[in-house]
């Protein structure tokens, strides 16, 4: 596997099972705390340069209980991955800069969550397989 690059940051990742409205007020806010938040904290860079596979962990923090898989992605991650373009770490989030965004959950290191683990693998470096 090519690992270009992983982070913790200090972000929990939510289902915003409460649902979308149509005023993005909320997301854009968010987004802004968290280029703010990550900002300070270093997490500016510059983009991979080559297209990339995103695996996006769940760190759960005490007390956390796991989500449904679909939700995993379907929360506030758009705002993460906004700030991260934001921050510099991809030329954009289409598909020509990230071909692919996976997302999974842990519960073994909850001392460290909550929080999100963002690992960065050139594109065809995780494996898609399918039972068939």
């Amino acid at each position: 596997m090519s690992l270009l690059h992983s982070a913790i940051i200090p972000i929990s990742l939510t289902n915003s099972n409460d649902g979308r409205t149509v005023h993005y007020g909320a997301s854009a806010s968010r987004r802004r705390k968290y280029a703010k938040q990550l900002g300070i904290l270093g997490f500016k860079r510059k983009p991979f340069g080559v297209q990339v596979d995103v695996v996006v962990t769940r760190i759960l923090g005490p007390n956390q209980r796991l989500m449904d898989s679909s939700s995993l992605l379907r929360g506030n991650y758009k705002e993460i991955e906004d700030t991260l373009v934001e921050l510099g770490w991809f030329s954009d989030d289409d598909t020509k800069s990230i071909r692919v965004t996976f997302a999974v959950q842990d519960t073994s290191r909850r001392h460290l969550g909550p929080a999100t683990q963002i690992d960065i693998y050139a594109a065809g470096a995780v494996r898609i397989v399918a039972d068939g």
